[in-house]
């Protein structure tokens, strides 16, 4: 059974785990313990995740961890996107590498854009990237539409951006 809920603090050292595992390639990999172990600190590249409370509650969002048999198993958040107050931007969505592909991630999404409806949103924004074609075509399931590309010389991948509206 999966549980999702607002990340806590104690939370964070694991967050800080699976922002680091990869997340191109194949979709299951079973090698990967759950329990992940936790970091020691949070990932250079992944600032926000350093303390999502500050990053995405205080900013007018919200960071959700989903939870399979008490373990921490996908995390993701959104915060209003600069500019647009209608509109939030998610970001870092994870799933455990050996639970991929079981449901999770499209429970996370769901609680994810529930909660923006809530707090008066409405549309849900995100971009991820050629080099990840699971992921573009799990947004595209989830009824995200793709609005538009950007790349540069010293990328491998090309950014692709998707937009759903937030029905009530």
């Amino acid at each position: 059974m999966v549980t999702v809920r607002a990340a806590r603090r104690d939370d964070l050292p694991v967050l800080w785990t699976m922002a680091t595992l990869p997340n191109i390639g194949a979709t299951a990999d079973p090698s990967v313990p759950l329990p992940l172990p936790a970091a020691s600190e949070a990932p250079e590249r992944f600032v926000d995740i350093a303390d999502p409370e500050h990053h995405f509650v205080r900013a007018g969002g919200c960071f959700l961890v989903a939870e399979v048999d008490g373990h921490v198993a996908a995390m993701g958040g959104f915060r209003p996107r600069p500019g647009r107050p209608d509109r939030v931007e998610i970001l870092r969505v994870r799933v455990h590498p050996a639970l991929r592909r079981r449901g999770i991630g499209r429970v996370l999404m769901g609680a994810l854009e529930a909660e923006g409806r809530a707090l008066g949103f409405r549309e849900a924004w995100l971009d991820t990237a050629t080099n990840q074609p699971e992921a573009m075509a799990f947004y595209k399931s989830l009824g995200y539409r793709e609005t538009g590309r950007a790349t540069r010389p010293e990328w491998h991948w090309t950014l692709v951006y998707f937009l759903k509206e937030l029905r009530p």
